[in-house]
Parts: C-alpha cells; structure tokens; sequence
C-alpha cells in the first residue's frame, strides 16, 4: 500500500491557493461582493437607498493615474441610461452627437475659403436694394478698393475671374441682369453710407431705378486671404467716401 504524500500534497494546495487568488470569481445570487477579486453573476444587481443628498454609490481612487469608474460594454451599446435631464457638473465628455467638441464651436472663416451668394431685387420704387450677409463674419471687413461690380459681359479681371470666383481679399459682384436700374454702389451692412466698404458681417448693394419694372440679379463671391495678406479696413467718417467703386465696364 503506498503512503500519504504529505509534500506533493502541501505543494498542490499552495499551488491551489495561488490560482485561486487570481481566477475570477462566479459568485453565486445573493452572495457578497468579494473586494480585489472579478465577480462574475448572471444577474442585474441593484443598489437602492435612500441617502438624502449624498451619493448611493461613491467610488473613490486615490491613484493619481486610473479613473474612479470604467464600463465596458459591447461595441455600439450605450454604456450608460439615465432617467433625469439634470445637469452634471465639471462632465467632460469627448464627443456629443458623434462629434467632438471643436465642431460645435464658433466656425471662423478660414484662410483660401470662398465664400459665395446670389443676389437679386425688383420694384417701382426710386432705388433698388440688396443685403448680402457673409457665412462666417471676417476677421475684418473688405476696404472700398477691393469690391469690384462687374457687368454683365464685361470678361474677367485678375481679382474676377468669372462668377462664383474671386482673388483672395477681393469681393467680386456679378451683375448678370440689369433691366431699368443702374448701379449706385456699395455700402456695409452696418452703416447707411454709400461706398464705404463691406463690414465683417456683409455688405449692400444699391441701385437706382430708371424705369417702371426695375430688376437686377446675380452672384457674388468673396475669398479669404491669409493674415499677411488681409487689407486695412478702411472706415468711414461722416459721408466721406474712401474711393469710388471699382466697375469693370462692357467693353
């Protein structure tokens, strides 16, 4: 008969202990959470409580680099439901809507983009007017000297190509209808003063009717320039005019 192996029995049970110290737990309903161990149940546990203003739950880590909380869900689940539209202070969250928190800022506009619009007006009244207003304000408005009415016909310029298009810091008006009105000028959406430039925000465009059944239309566009490149704002006192406007005549 062979004998009681004492030492190969000490060494399978501290070999056992071992195992067991880092092998998740499966928990059974109903039996408490072992701390520094993986509990596993397959079962919803809950917490309920009444604890006035205090938290029900509160987990605290004093490790300067993990966080207090980690949920790990299947891909595409949310990882949490909440029942309140309450606001949650100092929550800082990386995306909202699927999108990160830079494309909800203010849009600025943005070196070499062109902005672009159509424009139009018609009446019987002694003038002819249309409010234009920029997608994103500029850093600053666009100087007298750099807006440009083109007519109908008239071919393209180096600061007008064509329509739709314009030479960076250059505001180019297409005109590809007049009937019964002439062009007076341009003003800043933010002033009454003829021939003073486009402001940060948009510009006017004023024409004068010369006959019943007045109408003009057409485009413009106007293309950011890089900061180096960007003309002083040329501001107006009173009704001084800084220049006349720029009009590309049918040759």
């Amino acid at each position: 008969m062979t004998g009681f192996k004492w030492r190969s029995a000490l060494v399978g049970l501290t070999v056992g202990v071992l195992l067991a110290g880092t092998m998740p737990v499966v928990a059974g309903v109903g039996d408490a959470v072992l701390q520094g161990r993986s509990n596993t149940v397959n079962k919803r546990t809950i917490i309920r409580g009444k604890s006035g203003s205090a938290a029900t739950l509160r987990l605290i880590n004093e490790s300067p680099a993990g966080p207090g909380l980690a949920i790990k869900v299947t891909p595409g689940t949310p990882q949490m439901r909440v029942n309140s539209k309450g606001h949650v202070a100092n929550l800082n969250a990386d995306l909202l809507d699927g999108r990160s928190g830079s494309e909800y800022a203010t849009r600025k506009a943005r070196t070499g983009e062109t902005m672009i619009g159509a424009f139009g007006a018609a009446g019987n009244g002694n003038f002819l007017a249309h409010a234009a207003t920029f997608p994103t304000p500029l850093p600053v408005g666009v100087p007298q000297s750099r807006i440009h009415y083109v007519l109908a016909g008239a071919g393209s310029t180096t600061d007008c190509p064509g329509n739709f298009r314009a030479r960076p810091g250059h505001l180019c008006i297409y005109a590809s209808w007049e009937n019964n009105a002439t062009f007076s000028g341009i003003g800043r959406i933010d002033s009454q003063v003829l021939d003073s430039g486009a402001s940060r925000y948009g510009f006017t465009i004023l024409w004068t009717r010369t006959a019943n059944g007045a109408n003009v239309r057409g485009n413009w566009a106007y293309r950011v320039p890089a900061a180096a490149d960007i003309a002083a704002d040329e501001q107006v006192v009173g009704e001084e005019k800084v220049t006349d406007v720029g009009i590309v005549v049918t040759p």
